[in-house]
C-alpha cells in the first residue's frame, strides 16, 4: 500500500524500471526495453528518468495534476470581477447558507451589469479555493503563530495576570472565644511570565466585585504597609497596572465596576472559555501548591468528603482570620518567590520578575495616596441613584453632600460607588471621572460593613419589622454591646478562675478503681440504721 496519496502503485512500477538503469548515459536499447516493460513511448522514458535523476524518489515521477499549469484564460474583465467579490464582497458576509452558490450569484450579477460573459461554476470554485489558500498563508506571519498551542506564554512582566478564587482547605476561628467560624475564601492573581504572585485577599464573605477591587489595589500599590500591618518582615516588590487580566466566567469578573476601571487604565479582560479550568492552568496550579500546604496547619480539612468527617477539623481549628492571612503572607513572600521553578527552568519567581523588570519595567501608578485611592475608588462596585430631597439612599442608609443642594433641585442621576468593608461613606460622579466623597447623613453612625448590613435586613424581615436606618443601625449597636460584654466577662472569669489541669476521665469499659482505705470513711456499725421511707402494700 502507498505510504502517501502522493505514491501511487504505478509511480512504485515506474521506479522500480528506472532505478537499475543507474546514472549513466541512458541508450536507445535501454529505452526500448524500459517502454515495454511500462506500457509507454520509448522517448517518455528519456522525461521520466530526468525526473527521477534529479530527485531520486518514488514521488517524484507520480502523475502530475491535470488542467492549466499557470496564467488564466478568463477574460481580463472578468477576471477582475471575480477578484473584486472574492477581496471586497465575501469578507463582509458574515452568514451564508451556501457560500459558493452565493459567490457565484453575485459574480454573475456583476459580470450581467458589466455586460461580459459571466465565468463557470468551476472557475468561480478554483479562485475561491486560491483565495483561502492565500489568506490561510498569511496566518503564517501573524505574530501568534510564533507560539505552539497548548502554551500561554508572556513575554514581561505583567503582560498576562491570572485571576480566581478558591475556598481554602483549612477552617479559622474567631479571635475572641476561638471557636470556628468557617473556612476563608482566597482570591489569588499570578503573573504568567515571572509566576509571581502579585496580589492576594483573603477574607470569610463570597467572593464578588468588592472582592476584586480590594485585589487590583494590592496588585497597583506597595505591599509594604499592608504587610506591616499583618507584622510580618517580607519583601514583596511585586506591584504595577496589569495589560491584560486573565479571568474565568463568574459574575464578579463580569461586573460594571471591573468593566468601567479597566477601561479607564486601559487594561484588556480576557475570558476563558466556559468549563475549560486548564486554559487557566497557572492560576490553577498554584491554587493546588498552596492548599497543599495548608494540609499541615490545624484545622486543615481532608481530601474528601469523607476523610473531613472523619478529621473533623472544626475541633482542631486554631487560627484567626488574620492570624492565617499572616501565614500566608510569609508562605507567598518567603517561601513561594525563593523556590525553585519548574516552569521558570529553575529559576526562582523573585529571581524572574527581577530579571524581566529590568529589561522591561511595568506600568506603575504615580506615586501619593490620592491616586492610590482613585485607583481603589474607580474599581468599587457601582450602581446608578437619584439625588432625592434628602440627599442619596443605598442599603436603606442616607447620605448627604452640600452639592447635594443643587443637584436634587434638576433630581440629577449619578454613579455611587462603595467600599463593601465601610459604609460609612460613598463616592458620587455625575459624569464617571471625578467623585465626591459623600458621608452618612446622620454622622453619628459608626461605620458598619455590607456584610453586616445584609445580616442585620435579614434578622428584621425574619422578625417582621420593617428595615430602616434606624432599625439597622439600632440592631448592629445591640450587638457590638453584647460582644463587647461578652469578651469582657471572658477577661474577668480567665483572671478570676485559676489554670487547673483538667482531669483525664476513664473510658466508660474501664473497670472501676479499687478503694481507697486511707481515704475511704469507717463504717459504725454500732449506730441504730435508719429504715429508707419506702411502700408498704397490705392485701
Amino acid at each position: 500500500m502507498p505510504s502517501s496519496p502522493a505514491v501511487t502503485e504505478r509511480a512504485i512500477q515506474i521506479a522500480s524500471v528506472l532505478r537499475p538503469l543507474g546514472t549513466n548515459p541512458l541508450t536507445r536499447e535501454q529505452a526500448l526495453a524500459a517502454s515495454k516493460l511500462l506500457d509507454v513511448h520509448w522517448t517518455h522514458v528519456y522525461r521520466l528518468r530526468k525526473r527521477f535523476l534529479a530527485s531520486p524518489v518514488v514521488s517524484s515521477i507520480a502523475p502530475r495534476k491535470k488542467g492549466r499549469k499557470h496564467g488564466t484564460r478568463l477574460a481580463p474583465d472578468a477576471e477582475s470581477i471575480v477578484q473584486s467579490a472574492l477581496h471586497e464582497w465575501l469578507p463582509k458576509q458574515r452568514e451564508l447558507a451556501h457560500p459558493l452558490l452565493d459567490l457565484c450569484t453575485e459574480i454573475g450579477r456583476r459580470c450581467k451589469v458589466a455586460g461580459i460573459k459571466a465565468p463557470s461554476r468551476n472557475t468561480v470554485a478554483a479562485r475561491w479555493a486560491a483565495y483561502r489558500e492565500e489568506q490561510a498563508a498569511l496566518l503564517a506571519n501573524d505574530p501568534s503563530a510564533q507560539q505552539a498551542p497548548g502554551n500561554f506564554i508572556a513575554q514581561a512582566v505583567l503582560d498576562i495576570v491570572q485571576i480566581d478564587h478558591t475556598q481554602s482547605d483549612a477552617f479559622v476561628v474567631d479571635p475572641w472565644f476561638r471557636r470556628s467560624i468557617g473556612r476563608p475564601w482566597l482570591t489569588l492573581a499570578i503573573d504568567v511570565a515571572s509566576r509571581c504572585v502579585v496580589g492576594c485577599y483573603v477574607g470569610m464573605e463570597r467572593p464578588n466585585a468588592g472582592t476584586v477591587a480590594l485585589l487590583l489595589s494590592r496588585i497597583a500599590l506597595p505591599k509594604a504597609p499592608w504587610l506591616k500591618t499583618l507584622g510580618v518582615d517580607a519583601s514583596w516588590p511585586m506591584q504595577g497596572i496589569p495589560k491584560i487580566l486573565h479571568l474565568d466566567n463568574a459574575a464578579e469578573f463580569k461586573s460594571k465596576a471591573l468593566r468601567a476601571g479597566c477601561v479607564q487604565y486601559g487594561i484588556d479582560l480576557m475570558y476563558r472559555p466556559v468549563g475549560r479550568p486548564h486554559f487557566g492552568g497557572h492560576i490553577e496550579r498554584l491554587n493546588r501548591t498552596l492548599m497543599q500546604r495548608l494540609k499541615g496547619l490545624p484545622g486543615a480539612t481532608g481530601n474528601s468528603t469523607k476523610g473531613r468527617k472523619a478529621k473533623k477539623p472544626e475541633e482542631t481549628a486554631a487560627l484567626t482570620l488574620k492570624e492565617f492571612e499572616r501565614w500566608l503572607a510569609v508562605e507567598i513572600a518567603v517561601r513561594y518567590h525563593h523556590s525553585p521553578h519548574r516552569g521558570l527552568m529553575g529559576a526562582t519567581p523573585a529571581n524572574a520578575w527581577q530579571t524581566m523588570v529590568e529589561v522591561q519595567p511595568p506600568r506603575e501608578l504615580r506615586p501619593g495616596p490620592e491616586e492610590a485611592w482613585n485607583w481603589l475608588v474607580h474599581f468599587m462596585p457601582l450602581t446608578d441613584r437619584t439625588v432625592q430631597g434628602n440627599g442619596v439612599t443605598i442599603f436603606h442608609i442616607r447620605y448627604w453632600h452640600p452639592i447635594f443642594a443643587a443637584w436634587r433641585v434638576e433630581r440629577k442621576k449619578v454613579l455611587v460607588r462603595y467600599h463593601p468593608e465601610d459604609l460609612s461613606r460613598i463616592f458620587v460622579s455625575i459624569n464617571g471621572r471625578l467623585y465626591l466623597e459623600a458621608r452618612c447623613a446622620d454622622l453619628r453612625r459608626p461605620a458598619i460593613s455590607l456584610w453586616e448590613q445584609r445580616a442585620i435586613c435579614r434578622i428584621l424581615r425574619g422578625d417582621k419589622q420593617p428595615v430602616s436606618e434606624a432599625s439597622i443601625f439600632k440592631a448592629i449597636e445591640a450587638q457590638r454591646q453584647i460582644v463587647a460584654k461578652a469578651r469582657s466577662d471572658t477577661r474577668l472569669q480567665r483572671r478570676e478562675t485559676p489554670h487547673r489541669k483538667p482531669k483525664s476521665r476513664p473510658p466508660p469499659w474501664a473497670p472501676a478503681p479499687d478503694p481507697d482505705p486511707l481515704t475511704e470513711p469507717e463504717v459504725d456499725y454500732g449506730k441504730p440504721l435508719k429504715p429508707f421511707n419506702v411502700e408498704v402494700w397490705r392485701e
